[in-house]
This record gives C-alpha cells, structure tokens and sequence, in this order.
C-alpha cells in the first residue's frame, strides 16, 4: 500500500503543476477601459479620438478607469505638449501582469500665426476662464458677450467647445 500510495500523490502533484503553468501561460485579465475623460470631457474608451485644444494648453488632465479595478494604467504624452499633433498613450496592464494593450489618442495643439500668434495670451486667458467657468458655459452672461464678437472674428484660434458656445448662442 505505502508503494501506491507515493506514486499516486507524485501524479497529483504532477498534474496540478500542469495545469497550474497552463493557466499562467493562458491567463489573460481585462485590459479594457471603462471610462476616459480628457480635462473634464469623456472619450472613447476605445482610443483613436483626435483632439483639438486650446491655444496656449501645455498639459492634459487625463482619468482613465480600467475595467478591471487591479488593473495598472500610465499615461504618456499628456505633458509637455508642442504646436501640432502630439501621441498620448493609455497603457492598461492587467493584474496577471503580463497581458497589456495601449490605447492611441491624437492631441492638436493649434499652429499660431496671424492674430492667433499675436494674441496667444489673450486667447489663453479667454480660454482658461472659460473653462473654468469664469466666463460661464450658458449664454447671456456679459463676460462671455463681451469677448463674442472677437471669438468669433477668429473662431480657428478656439477650442471647438469655445467655438460652438459662440456660434450658438451669440
């Protein structure tokens, strides 16, 4: 009986270890995104959006939330931002550690030249105070009124949120 009995708890042993390296090669845990806000304003969880800024924005605030709450995210490319298009990377890494996709985000930062290059301060100003509310989202209020007919002058120097306040309701 003690001859059987070694053999069999050796094949146990054996056969949970297969299955335990199978499992490790196999396992993949969700690397999916469940919500994406870019300052304030949500995007596709699936990536690819390209996104016009503001003049003058040097950084973004990004809140990326995995499915998978265990999950690990990095951002790169979210500051530091440059005249053109600049790559911001959403990497999600899944709490097994090994299984990872990156998400791809187009950043455009307006090319200044004109009145929008001579008034960059301005702009940015304008554009700071509108989001933070300074110069309120709902129409009628004199700070934004004020400044209307100059946004609209040179609506391309604008954010497309700032461009669509003016053009609907001034």
């Amino acid at each position: 009986m003690k001859k059987l009995v070694l053999p069999i708890i050796m094949a146990v042993v054996g056969a949970l270890s297969v299955v335990v390296i199978a499992l490790s090669v196999v396992s993949t845990t969700p690397v999916t995104l469940k919500s994406l806000r870019i300052d304030e304003k949500a995007y596709n969880v699936n990536g690819g959006d390209t996104i016009k800024l503001a003049t003058g924005v040097e950084s973004v605030y990004v809140d990326a939330r995995p499915t998978d709450g265990k999950a690990l995210v990095e951002v790169t490319g979210a500051t530091g931002l440059k005249e053109g298009d600049n790559e911001l990377l959403i990497k999600v890494t899944g709490s097994d550690g090994k299984t990872s996709a990156t998400y791809k985000l187009t950043l455009v930062m307006p090319k200044l030249s004109g009145w929008c290059l001579d008034n960059a301060d301005k702009i940015k100003e304008i554009e700071t105070a509108y989001a933070d509310e300074v110069l309120y989202q709902m129409p009628g209020y004199a700070e934004l009124e004020s400044k209307a007919a100059e946004i609209k002058a040179n609506l391309t120097c604008f954010s497309d949120a700032l461009q669509k306040e003016i053009t609907d309701n001034y």
